[in-house]
């Protein structure tokens, strides 16, 4: 499948490019900054029943996160645009690093995009809708709550296997009646392939990293629907052998899907995702984890609120499965073209299945959250 879907990528290429001529471009490319800086304030009330980690954190917290965007283009003669695309993240461990970078050629064949950047699958997913960009529950900028071991928080985009922003190559098809597809391929979890050494026969490493998703986009009257799926394969090189990883799947896969319903000034949706573990269990039996998230939201001029749900339960090693539960209520209203404020209360349940720890590592907890965000 991997060798296919790279081979049948690189031929779309080859036949838009040929059939669009010699190119020249008028202009060379022309390069602007863009991005976004947001901030937040949170307090949290833990209640776990044994003071185990939630004890040892601040009840007010304050984070940021900013992201300096590189961008530019140019249309060629033939009609082919080419461009770029990098950001600088300004934020937590990343502070300084190149996130997304990639450049890409783009026609009426579709779109050709290289370099690292998340997968075609993840970036035609479908999510529950949110009024509050900075918060909600589906890989927020600011969680705060100790949720429990080995689950941060709900997720239907990046299933967590390998590295999102790996090298890869995908291919984005035009819409035909409102349905796109987008394949994309990974020889590697690396970053650069040719300026550091692509890992092999390496414990616990994934290639040959495949994905295709599928999106549908559509008006019927006042009525507009979404619709998104995909899958994500990989390949482990060889399994751990340490004391804790005593089997391992060779061939992890991903599958998701998410609609959305917006009529009037409300939008109604959610997504689910599957995720096949690496790791297996004592006994050798393959471990899961599934995500969904459900959300309502209301839109009315500047101002914004949506109420959301979702929950996620993850297979553990001895053969237990966790479980996480949020329940948001956020809202947005913008004060100025490129500035939101936003606020958010969360209500997060985590159930830790493993009954052998003394008092066990339950965890309920309720955020109060405050930020700005300015887009430009």
């Amino acid at each position: 499948m991997k060798k296919t879907l790279l081979l049948g990528t690189t031929a779309l290429m080859a036949a838009g490019l040929a059939a669009s001529g010699a190119a020249q471009a008028e202009e060379s490319i022309s390069a602007g900054i863009g991005g976004y800086a947001v901030q937040a304030i949170g307090t949290v009330s833990q209640e776990n029943e044994d003071g185990q980690a939630a004890d040892a954190q601040n009840s007010v917290v304050m984070g940021n996160d900013v992201v300096i965007t590189v961008s530019g283009s140019t249309l060629l003669d033939n009609g082919i645009t080419a461009g770029f695309s990098a950001n600088i993240e300004g934020g937590g461990a990343s502070q300084g690093a190149l996130d997304d970078r990639f450049a890409y050629l783009k026609g009426e064949w579709g779109m050709i995009r290289i370099g690292q950047t998340e997968s075609a699958r993840q970036k035609m997913t479908t999510v529950a809708p949110n009024a509050a960009g900075i918060f909600g529950l589906n890989s927020p900028f600011f969680p705060i709550g100790v949720k429990g071991s080995g689950v941060a928080n709900i997720n239907t985009m990046d299933d967590g296997l390998g590295d999102d922003d790996a090298m890869k190559v995908l291919y984005f098809s035009p819409s035909f009646n409102g349905f796109k597809v987008g394949l994309s391929y990974a020889s590697s979890g690396g970053d650069n392939d040719f300026y550091s050494a692509a890992a092999g026969d390496v414990a616990g490493e994934l290639q040959n990293h495949a994905s295709v998703g599928l999106e549908y986009n559509g008006n019927f009257g006042d009525t507009a629907l979404r619709l998104s799926g995909g899958i994500e394969t990989y390949v482990l090189e060889r399994c751990g052998a340490t004391a804790n990883l005593q089997g391992c799947d060779d061939n992890p896969d991903t599958m998701n899907f998410g609609a959305t319903v917006s009529f009037g000034d409300f939008t109604v949706g959610g997504s689910w995702m599957h995720t096949d573990q690496v790791a297996a269990s004592a006994d050798g039996s393959n471990l899961d984890r599934e995500d969904f998230d459900l959300g309502l939201k209301w839109t009315s001029g500047d101002l914004a609120m949506s109420m959301l749900y979702g929950e996620v339960e993850q297979d553990v090693a001895d053969d237990t499965t966790d479980s996480l539960s949020l329940l948001e209520l956020n809202m947005q209203y913008a004060i100025g073209p490129g500035i939101d404020l936003a606020a958010a209360v969360t209500r997060g349940d985590f159930d830790d299945a493993t009954e052998t720890i003394a008092g066990g590592l339950d965890n309920s907890y309720t955020e109060v959250k405050a930020g700005v965000a300015m887009w430009f």
